[in-house]
């Protein structure tokens, strides 16, 4: 039987060597969240040790709530990449990045419009469905992260959806 997080959190505040779990469960999904962001191969891959990194460090002030570990962590990831943006001295990609954002792997035209359309809505919007497809979130969990409640959530990700269909029409 697979350890739940509680119990994962637990053994790592016992043993901080046992944090070794939760960044085994949980290093794709913050890793494709942070590459769905726009971030290359490798500036996912930092983030995502920056990520672990400060989880680590906050692992002791860690409560159950608002989401449980994955939205914690997601929210760490989050903060991280906007302290990178600030750091880079911007706060939202350009339109030239934005146009050519590169994707995971090769793929077909349309990944390119797909691609574009997310990033053209608007950040709120953008990060919503980010952590649902990219992270595999729930609205009940991505709710913590962007400050929402989950049904304001899904009506947030069911809009971006919305309006994904028709721009790529």
């Amino acid at each position: 039987m697979e350890d739940s997080d509680e119990a994962l959190v637990g053994a790592a505040k016992a043993d901080p060597a046992r944090f070794a779990a939760i960044y085994g469960r949980y290093r794709l999904p913050v890793f494709r969240y942070l590459r769905a962001r726009g971030e290359t191969e490798d500036g996912a891959a930092d983030l995502t040790g920056a990520t672990f990194e400060r989880a680590l460090r906050a692992l002791p002030r860690y409560r159950s709530r608002g989401g449980g570990l994955a939205a914690w962590l997601l929210r760490i990831a989050r903060n991280a990449a906007l302290d990178e943006q600030k750091r880079r001295g911007r706060m939202e990609p350009g339109p030239t990045e934005l146009m050519f954002a590169r994707l995971p792997t090769p793929g077909p035209a349309d990944a390119t419009e797909i691609r574009m359309a997310v990033n053209a809505l608007p950040p709120v919007e953008r990060e919503a469905v980010l952590l649902r497809y990219s992270a595999g979130l729930t609205a009940r969990e991505i709710g913590p992260v962007i400050g929402k409640s989950a049904d304001a959530t899904q009506k947030l990700i069911e809009r971006a959806l919305h309006t994904l269909k028709e721009d790529l029409r």
